[in-house]
């Protein structure tokens, strides 16, 4: 047996059965290997980064480790920016990288990968040799998980074709590692207790760090007679809840803004607490905020705290509500912010702008409001355009059907994560939110779409540029003309792709574009040109 052979073995053991990258002369036989052999899954995307990206959604959407391979050098070099996202969202992903001949430091395609992986991803596995093999591979997926994280994999080209030598080291055995779930202190647990009990006006915020404690942190809150609101990321984790206010932060509606600003203690649980989270200190500026979450580091690295406790959302959530006194909150959780918060319609107080230019993106929201599928899963890309589904849809994180992968603040992610998502679960549609500036770092994954031909509908909000960049340069007298560009007709580029595609520009055009378009069973795009002047102030 050559050792490409051991690697591509080791993997299946390890439950692959997908896989997304490029071909390249360093990965391109263990690829055929795993296709031909044990009929692997091979999602050929069109540029590294956007491969990986692919692996990451579809590792959030199915909650398996995501494995994506690409070749020697620039084919490891490209994928910097995937591996930095998913390094800091803590996505279980295995990159298996392709490497030149350690003994040929003069190859064209040579560069440190060791060093870079590092710098990004975070971690480096390296398969020594042909008898440690199998072993390596065990080692990478072990420490994804671990982590979890991405883990490179490194596999140097002239490695792959040599024999495994009789006794060999085997492969680990193949286990669902899950770490222990860390329980906070009694005395944090105490102190915790007493700042609850001494509340008025409480609220317990929840992150996606929290989505397995759902039911835990409800019955806290109902216990405490907190009101409960979650981050973007765990958006719809207490949806039905009477006192469930939605999404805090920069994209909190305005009843929520209300609520939370008469807040007096807010307790966030496996939130990633931040300047967006905290509206900059707008959102609940009288309350004191106590942190929990599993990583000691996270506390108050982003925002401060007036108490950290490390303690899993679940564990947590039980040992204060066993040491609590309920207690009834009737003029925190009363009947009238019940009834206001079941009445609520974003929409509400909107003065929708007509313009010969497109649609306002606030109006298409309405229409999508009314008109998607209930049962789907969202994307949202980056950039100011990723402000209107956020803060106007109704997107549920509840069984990994919301991603936004706004981790490194990297555009050019809507799309691909979109792939990643239908190929790991098509079960239920795709919805997929990105920017016109976003989609144009990356048209060839158009092709990826068609020919894997998930269901996946792109819905592209365009406003002739960077939307961030123009908002923010006019109060500074800089001429926004430097972030606009020349209107493209990018349903014209999807169909020459292959993918089906109507342009929008008003009300009518919507309606009838989702007439076509739903219901999503494969690719489309929906190319919506939006008024520029109609801006996201928070985003």
């Amino acid at each position: 047996m050559r050792a490409g052979e051991a690697i591509a073995d080791a993997i299946v053991a390890h439950g692959v059965d997908t896989i997304f990258g490029l071909l390249g002369d360093a990965n391109m036989f263990l690829v055929a290997d795993l296709v031909q052999r044990h009929g692997v899954r091979f999602v050929a995307a069109r540029n590294e980064n956007a491969a990986v990206m692919m692996a990451d959604g579809w590792a959030r959407a199915t909650g398996r480790c995501g494995v994506v391979t690409v070749t020697q050098g620039p084919g490891l070099a490209v994928a910097g920016a995937a591996l930095t996202i998913a390094r800091q969202a803590g996505t279980p992903l295995v990159l298996i990288a392709g490497d030149t001949p350690p003994g040929d430091p003069l190859h064209v395609q040579s560069f440190p990968q060791q060093p870079f992986a590092l710098a990004t991803a975070g971690a480096f596995v390296p398969v020594v040799a042909p008898a440690t093999a199998a072993r390596d591979v065990g080692l990478a997926f072990r420490a994804a998980a671990e982590r979890p994280g991405p883990v490179v994999l490194d596999v140097p080209i002239d490695l792959q074709d040599e024999p495994v030598p009789a006794g060999a080291v085997p492969a680990p055995a193949v286990v669902a590692y899950r770490p222990a779930s860390p329980a906070p202190t009694d005395a944090a647990v105490a102190e915790l207790v007493g700042l609850l009990a001494a509340a008025r006006r409480p609220v317990l915020l929840a992150g996606r760090g929290a989505e397995a404690a759902a039911d835990d942190v409800r019955r806290l809150a109902d216990w405490c007679g907190a009101v409960l609101a979650t981050t973007v990321l765990a958006a719809g984790l207490f949806a039905g809840h009477p006192y469930h206010l939605g999404v805090a932060g920069g994209l909190a509606r305005p009843l929520t803004r209300r609520v939370l600003a008469e807040a007096d203690l807010v307790v966030t649980l496996g939130a990633g607490l931040n300047r967006w989270t905290a509206d900059h200190g707008a959102l609940f500026p009288g309350a004191r905020v106590v942190a929990v979450d599993v990583d000691a580091r996270a506390l108050g690295a982003r925002w401060p705290v007036d108490l950290g406790i490390v303690g899993d959302a679940a564990v947590t959530a039980r040992a204060v509500t066993a040491r609590l006194e309920p207690r009834e909150r009737p003029e925190w959780r009363s009947a009238a912010l019940a009834a206001q918060i079941a009445e609520a319609d974003p929409f509400d107080g909107i003065a929708f702008v007509e313009g010969s230019a497109g649609i306002d993106p606030r109006a298409f929201m309405r229409i999508c409001a009314r008109r998607l599928p209930a049962r789907r899963t969202t994307v949202v890309g980056v950039g100011q355009f990723g402000g209107w589904p956020n803060l106007l849809l109704d997107s549920s994180a509840v069984d990994r059907a919301f991603i936004a992968p706004w981790e490194f603040g990297s555009i050019g992610v809507g799309l691909p994560y979109a792939v990643g998502a239908g190929v790991g679960r098509p079960d239920r549609p795709v919805v997929a939110f990105e920017g016109d500036g976003s989609l144009l770092t990356g048209l060839g994954e158009l092709d990826t779409l068609a020919r894997v031909g998930a269901p996946v509908l792109l819905v592209v909000l365009d406003d002739g540029g960077y939307g961030a960049e123009v908002r923010k340069f006019a109060p500074r007298g800089v001429d926004p003309a430097l972030a606009r560009f020349p209107a493209r007709d990018l349903a014209a580029v999807a169909r020459s792709l292959g993918v089906p595609a109507w342009t929008v520009t008003d009300e009518a055009g919507a309606e009838a574009a989702l007439d076509a378009a739903l219901p999503v069973t494969g690719p489309a795009v929906l190319h919506v040109r939006v008024l520029p002047e109609v801006t996201q102030e928070r985003f």
